[in-house]
């Protein structure tokens, strides 16, 4: 995963625990932030081909 290759890299630069914690919720917030943006993505996507199969229909 990500998170690991990220953490091997901070351990080569620091031998703090601190500062390899911080790199990885730093890591699992750009994750979070980027997964709801994509789920709020597809569902923009699904009621605009909703809308679409409407204007179909009539």
């Amino acid at each position: 995963m990500i998170a690991t290759k990220i953490l091997g890299l901070s351990s080569a630069f620091t031998k703090s625990k601190k500062i390899k914690i911080a790199i990885l919720l730093v890591e699992i917030a750009i994750l979070a932030y980027a997964y709801k943006k994509n789920k709020e993505e597809q569902e923009k996507e699904k009621k605009l081909e909703g809308e679409k199969n409407q204007k179909k229909l009539q």
